[in-house]
């Protein structure tokens, strides 16, 4: 392959995510703390509709964990967090999709 044909193809994939990335970030799941529970955590939850279940990391500036949720529910992303504040997320789920959603520690 040459050259041209390796900067076209990149080019194209990044147009690509640029434009489906909205798209499919509507089933993604969702990272969020739970203030009503002592101690600081967090949890992976589906958005509403979304059948898939997902297993998770999260990595923050108070902590890290991992875990995963039911298809359609919430579950905690079990760790150590130290404190409140933002995370990452890395996420696959049961259909094999992968994202990479923010959130908090509460």
């Amino acid at each position: 392959m040459n050259t041209v044909a390796v900067r076209s193809a990149i080019a194209a994939a990044a147009a690509f995510a640029a434009f489906a990335a909205p798209g499919i970030a509507a089933a993604a799941p969702n990272l969020h703390g739970d203030p009503t529970t002592p101690g600081t955590q967090v949890q992976v939850e589906s958005e509403p509709g979304d059948s898939n279940s997902y297993t998770c990391g999260a990595v923050g500036v108070a902590g890290a964990g991992v875990g995963s949720n039911s298809s359609g529910g919430a579950g905690s992303v079990n760790g150590a967090y130290f404190g409140p504040g933002p995370v990452q997320g890395g996420c696959v789920g049961s259909d094999g999709s992968v994202y990479f959603p923010t959130g908090n520690a509460e």
